[in-house]
């Protein structure tokens, strides 16, 4: 049956051009002379030509080639180079042929079989552990969601007894202040700074149970860069003031006006002028300044302080990330200011980042987009 020359002429195509079987044509040298439509796609480029010993990959001994050809049919598995890079094992037969051999190589059956199983048990382990992350994933959601409810109720509640403490601390230095020693005056003093360090944090903690539960909301409006400088002025001044330290302000004429929640932007300039007076000795200096750069408007605090590593620098704008420098009062952080600042900043769509040298001060600065202003009806 297979004499008929159509039945032959149809084998020989269907091994030239489908059968997933690599046939390769070796001369007398058992270089590559012609090769099947699988041997092009699964073999390296430029094949022909060159010697097929090339292309056998040998981890121990060297193939010994001309051998496997002389003991005609038998199967021998060799790993052979392919064209992804990846090595690929093949049972191989080398058949003699007038002015060369004909090398026919397939893939073992049994193998595919073998490893089709193992992807299959490793896809359906896969969707296992998909599941299972989407789950946790939820899990962690949940929980992340009653932590900020938690802190926010936590927070609330403390800044009433905060805020007393800060009252009646003021009232006493104001009406009985000349009754007062020097020693009770000074306690009084320290009660009344605990308590504003303590209002702040608790503000801190307000504004972290807000940002991360996605309930920030901006009050767009045009604001001119002078403007919001020297609202952060009398608290900043105030800040400075306690440790003695000089805060200079370097308004900008050319800066166009900005598209911004001013109160929010004011609060970051508060965070950043706080840390850097926190982290500069009495009789140094803090500066505070805006400049444009292209389309948009660059506000820069700049301290003489001690500066800060490049791993330092690495954990700012983080919640709860702390440098490892001291602040020279022994002020009281959570290291949530600069993660605030950072959020706030990023959702004005600008960015914020450090430029310090250890020794040399830090300048901290953030950029914000200049955008036409347009209100709503």
């Amino acid at each position: 049956m297979f004499e008929d020359p159509a039945i032959a002429e149809a084998m020989r195509a269907y091994v030239l051009e489908t059968a997933p079987v690599l046939a390769l044509r070796l001369d007398a040298q058992h270089c590559v002379t012609a090769s099947n439509s699988q041997a092009r796609k699964m073999l390296p480029a430029n094949l022909v030509g060159r010697p097929f010993a090339e292309q056998i990959v040998t981890f121990s001994h060297p193939v010994d080639l001309p051998a496997l050809i002389r003991q005609g049919g038998l199967v021998h598995r060799l790993t052979v180079n392919t064209a992804s890079g990846m090595p690929e094992s093949l049972d191989f037969r080398f058949f003699s042929l007038p002015d060369g051999v004909l090398a026919l190589g397939s893939l073992d059956i049994q193998e595919q079989q073998h490893l089709s199983s193992e992807l299959l048990g490793l896809n359906s382990e896969l969707n296992n552990l998909t599941r299972q992350l989407h789950q946790a994933n939820a899990e962690l959601a949940q929980l992340n969601q009653l932590k900020n409810q938690f802190l926010g109720m936590a927070a609330h509640d403390l800044r009433t007894p905060a805020g007393l403490i800060i009252n009646y601390s003021e009232f006493v230095l104001d009406e009985a202040g000349d009754r007062l020693s020097a020693e009770h005056r000074e306690f009084i003093e320290i009660c009344r700074a605990a308590a504003e360090d303590m209002n702040q944090l608790i503000e801190n903690f307000l504004d972290v149970s807000v940002i991360e539960s996605g309930q920030l909301r901006l009050q767009f409006a045009q604001s001119s860069v002078p403007e919001i400088l020297a609202g952060v002025g009398p608290i900043a001044r105030m800040l400075a003031g306690r440790k003695k330290i000089s805060l200079l302000v370097e308004s900008p004429d050319d800066a166009p006006p900005l598209c911004v929640d001013k109160a929010k932007l004011q609060q970051v300039l508060v965070n950043l002028i706080s840390n850097a007076v926190h982290h500069s000795q009495p009789g140094q200096r803090v500066w505070v300044s805006a400049h444009r750069e292209a389309q948009q408007v660059v506000f820069a605090v700049r301290d003489e302080g001690p500066g800060l590593s490049p791993e330092d620098q690495s954990r700012l704008f983080t919640t709860f990330g702390r440098a490892g420098t001291k602040k020279t009062a022994g002020e009281r952080s959570t290291g949530l200011g600069l993660a605030i600042a950072r959020k706030v900043v990023e959702a004005h769509g600008g960015r914020i980042w450090i430029e310090s040298t250890p020794g040399h001060g830090a300048t901290f600065l953030f950029a914000l987009p200049i955008q036409e202003y347009t209100a709503k009806p």
